[in-house]
């Protein structure tokens, strides 16, 4: 696929503060692409470069192959849709989409065609009539991407659409965006915070971590091969074992050797540490077989719907270790106080330099 939107080498300064850092990407055609990070760590200034509400110190933006770092936001083939949605409250469903085109000065049949198709692939047509003091969160939510869409933008940027919806009401978004990004068939970039948010809905993320790119890629890759302690303790829940290399994974100074394979780079003798999801804990007479395993107290248990959350206390260890069971996989009954045997794979086990 073709790069639509090429960042190269650029950088943002706010007095003493450097935003965005050398940053390079590209975002393809048809792609959803997801800015994540921390608050502060420069996701939103980088959107807001790409839009062209700001301009780097450095470097350049491309739309399309063309150097656009110097032109005006009205004049590049993007739309960004913000937060706050900014709907006119006089104005109906329809005369709020219409709104842009109108400043356009298309041809009025024109409006009503293209308004007509977006309010249909946003399923609001029976809501065109209405106010939006009329309409749910998730109503006016699609009213602003209605909005944004109907310009027929290259490239779509959203700065956290779905911060100011409920959990169950952003997770239904969630997939709505996914749907409709498929159905137009344009790039969309997403800034958020919400890590759950991107795995679910990019093709690829960049997460960010002090105006730098931490790691990019495609979700499953930053969650089962973080490249940094900092992309294995951002994205999901993680246990982490401090101590140092060595040649068959790491040596922590209570627990003795815990198997693994040492990244390339990651030389025996340099401090590191040893991450591995919670999820891929056994717990129970299964973990005698593992290359891992370690004897430890039950302290809590969180019930989650379709998995269990267990804490456990293992002497050697300054803080639980984390284990996410399935339901149906539980043979016993579990209660806090109970001693276990657990253990995990060298393969799932992830050794990180201690470099953040």
């Amino acid at each position: 696929m073709s790069a639509v939107i090429g960042v190269e080498s650029a950088t943002r300064r706010f007095g003493n503060v450097v935003a965005v850092d050398g940053v390079s990407l590209e975002l393809a055609e048809n792609e959803f692409f997801a800015l994540l990070g921390p608050s502060g760590c420069g996701k939103t200034t980088l959107l807001r470069l790409i839009a062209g509400f700001e301009r780097p110190d450095s470097g350049r933006i491309l739309i399309e192959g063309r150097d656009v770092t110097a032109i005006r936001p009205r004049q590049r083939p993007v739309n960004l849709m913000f937060q706050s949605y900014a709907l006119f409250p006089h104005m109906t469903v329809a005369g709020n989409v219409a709104y842009g085109l109108e400043m356009e000065r298309l041809a009025k049949p024109e409006i009503t065609s293209r308004v007509g198709e977006v309010l249909e692939i946003t399923e609001l047509g029976e809501l065109a009539k209405r106010k939006p003091d009329q309409l749910s969160g998730g109503q006016r939510q699609r009213v602003a991407l209605a909005r944004a869409l109907v310009k027929r933008p290259k490239v779509l940027l959203l700065d956290e659409p779905l911060a100011a919806l409920d959990r169950q009401l952003r997770e239904q978004m969630q997939l709505e965006l996914k749907r409709l990004q498929h159905e137009v068939g344009i790039t969309f970039c997403i800034v958020t915070h919400d890590q759950e948010e991107a795995l679910v809905m990019a093709d690829r993320v960049a997460l960010m971590q002090e105006g730098r790119i931490a790691q990019l890629g495609r979700p499953q890759e930053l969650y089962e091969h973080p490249a940094s302690r900092f992309v294995a303790g951002f994205i999901g829940l993680m246990n982490f074992f401090e101590g140092e290399a060595v040649g068959e994974g790491l040596s922590h100074p209570a627990l003795g050797l815990l198997r693994g394979r040492l990244p390339e780079g990651l030389a025996a003798g340099m401090p590191a540490s040893l991450a591995v999801r919670p999820e891929r804990i056994v717990v129970g007479p299964a973990a005698a077989s593992l290359d891992n395993k370690l004897h430890g107290r039950l302290l809590e248990i969180a019930y989650r719907g379709g998995d269990l959350l267990l804490q456990m206390q293992s002497t050697g260890l300054a803080s639980p270790l984390l284990a996410r069971l399935g339901v149906a996989n539980v043979s016993e009954e579990l209660s806090p106080g109970q001693e276990l045997l657990f253990g995990w794979r060298s393969a799932d086990s992830r050794i990180l330099p201690e470099t953040d």
